[in-house]
């Protein structure tokens, strides 16, 4: 008897994840971003939410949850149903990055479904104002030797592979700056051009659009190759910067313990919406490569990123005592 209402419910499990697929959306889908307006993580949200609507067959919105380096947003994903009415679109390598910079306390990425990258790109770039009293990278460093402790440099939330970026390049340049931390790469491009911060590191979608308007100059990639759009552009390395940062991509994420008929669904939407015209169009605005990565090679990837990239994190980014 045991055995057969074992059985019975393996049966009735089996047949009510397809169910519950089958009835999906039966509202709108929210995209969580955790970063403000204008920044890339969420025009890459906004580029995707109709494409990926009219897969699902339903409603998708976008809404912006900054606010300490992604914690705000990635807890009200954490808490949400696991009914796929609730995402979020945010890079793991930034989740991690945060993490192991000591700017959140907890591995949230163990506690939420991965569901598929959208893309890559270069992880950052330094950009300064067109009209900097310094047009490259080595004529910021002259600058800033000349004028000790008075370089600030814009980017995002505190923590995170942004961070450090702006922190190991000024170290190898042997330069004192002061990181100013934004809630996105919108509001840090507005402190740039009102002369907030001298300079400022960000996503290569949010620089490209003030090059190309000729409000900034792009001084470096802080990434493994020169970008297609602004060829002119030096890497890191070619600057003898020895700090290689990997590509970077938006994952999708949901809450933990989603059945997993409703994860491949959204799985297989998102891969079909990166494919989209519409989105395809919108990324080359964004400089951003539009391509799917499924999420056991993603998993691939934050493995890693615990073995390598993480230490060396926690080393440059020590924890505070705690008092």
């Amino acid at each position: 008897m045991r055995f057969k209402l074992a059985w019975i419910g393996v049966m009735v499990l089996g047949l009510a994840q397809p169910a519950v697929s089958q009835t999906y959306p039966s509202k709108p889908v929210r995209i969580i971003v955790p970063f403000a307006a204008g920044g890339a993580n969420d025009l890459s949200a906004r580029a995707i939410q109709i494409p990926l609507g009219k897969i699902l067959g339903g409603t998708v919105i976008v809404e912006n949850v900054p606010g300490a380096s992604t914690k705000i947003a990635t807890e009200q994903l954490i808490k949400a149903e696991p009914d796929g009415h609730t995402l979020m679109l945010a890079g793991h390598l930034a989740l991690m990055g945060y993490y192991y910079s000591a700017a959140v306390e907890e591995k949230y990425w163990h506690k939420m479904t991965i569901l598929g990258e959208t893309g890559n790109f270069p992880w950052g770039m330094l950009e300064a104002r067109a009209d900097a009293p310094f047009k490259n990278w080595k004529e910021l460093v002259e600058y800033a030797k000349k004028n000790p402790g008075k370089l600030s440099v814009g980017g995002p939330a505190p923590g995170g592979m942004m961070n450090m970026i702006a922190l190991e390049t000024a170290k190898s340049a042997g330069i004192d700056v002061t990181y100013i931390p934004y809630k996105g790469g919108g509001p840090s491009g507005l402190a740039l051009l009102g002369g907030q911060v001298e300079y400022r590191v960000a996503q290569p979608s949010e620089v490209y659009p003030n090059v190309r308007a000729g409000k900034t100059r792009a001084l470096a990639v802080a990434g493994p190759y020169r970008m297609e759009e602004m060829p002119d552009v030096p890497t890191l390395r070619e600057l003898g910067i020895a700090f290689d940062v990997p590509v970077f991509g938006f994952d999708f994420w949901g809450p933990a313990n989603m059945p997993s008929a409703l994860a491949d669904r959204i799985s297989r939407a998102i891969e079909q919406a990166v494919k989209d015209p519409a989105f395809v169009e919108a990324s080359k605005v964004l400089v951003y490569k539009p391509e799917f990565t499924g999420p056991e090679k993603l998993k691939e990837s934050i493995r890693n990123f615990e073995t390598n990239l993480g230490p060396k994190m926690l080393a440059a980014f020590p924890p505070e005592p705690k008092k």
